[in-house]
């Protein structure tokens, strides 16, 4: 089960009107808390929707293509309970508070999280020639285009071996291997989990300071950080599409007023010219 699936159902949205100011608790279904739902969704649980039932807080039953067809699911959320195999019966769906869309980002993480890398060995006098074949595994299934060759499993092992690398050799320079080379670094970040790619994040920054990797990737890579952990995008390099009008927007921005000059810093250009490559629109005024 994918992300977008996942997430969609742990922020199922509809809710019935007529409550009648007494709120339903199943009977002999336990309500998960937060702490387990985490534990849930760092597990990859996959659930059988087709089988849960779904009700408003009256306890009147709501069909699962009306849930489906539901606009605005951000402003809604579901509380789990479950019987006592743990199995998820009934979801309760209700409006969702300030505290509850917190929550749902910090699910939206767990399900993202991935277990630390197991090291393995690697030789340290090859980094070049092993960073040419991982750049080379990274940019061969995706550069046809309708990506068929796609395989996760070589983004997993890319990444075991780009951070085997950097912790028994330490991180490359281009005095050492190739700017094409040092790239692939970059590129195994930029499609890894979100945990792994925070976690080395500085030492990235670190070696686009000193002219190692490209600024612009790191900006855009820090970008991806912050709209996975759901928080503003610094420089609009992240456009996700509307599940409804089906068109791309621009991801939130922090200070869409003063973007050029944050983007120019980096070696980006502006933000309108960017976004024209998705029809989308942007006349905010630049200030200094």
């Amino acid at each position: 089960m994918n992300l977008k699936t996942y997430t969609f159902s742990l922020l199922i949205i509809f809710l019935i009107s007529c409550n009648n100011g007494k709120k339903y608790i199943p009977n002999e279904l336990t309500k998960l808390s937060e702490k387990e739902l985490i534990e849930r969704a760092k597990n990859k649980e996959i659930i059988d929707f087709e089988k849960v039932v779904y009700k408003n807080e009256s306890g009147t039953i709501i069909t699962i293509d009306s849930i489906k067809n539901m606009p605005n699911n951000n402003e809604y959320t579901a509380d789990r309970y479950a019987n006592k195999k743990g199995i998820i019966e009934e979801m309760i769906i209700r409006k969702a508070t300030e505290k509850d869309k917190e929550f749902q980002v910090k699910l939206m993480q767990a399900y993202n999280y991935e277990s630390p890398i197991k090291v393995i060995d690697i030789d340290c006098a090859k980094k070049a020639e092993i960073l040419e074949e991982i750049y080379s595994r990274d940019q061969n299934m995706r550069l046809n285009d309708n990506h068929s060759d796609y395989n996760p499993e070589i983004d997993k092992q890319n990444l075991i071996k780009v951070v085997s690398l950097i912790e028994n050799c330490g991180m490359p320079t281009t005095k050492q291997v190739s700017k094409k080379q040092m790239s692939a670094i970059w590129l195994v970040f930029q499609h890894a989990d979100n945990t792994n790619r925070k976690k080395y994040f500085p030492l990235l920054k670190k070696s686009a300071e000193n002219g190692d990797l490209n600024k612009s990737n790191i900006a855009l890579m820090e970008d991806r950080i912050l709209m996975m952990d759901g928080k503003p995008q610094i420089y609009g390099s992240q456009i996700s599409k509307n599940r409804e009008t089906k068109k791309w927007e621009l991801y939130k921005l922090e200070k869409p007023e003063t973007v050029d000059k944050r983007r120019a810093e980096v070696g980006l250009g502006s933000l309108k010219e960017y976004l024209k490559n998705w029809n989308i629109e942007f006349n905010i005024k630049q200030s200094e």
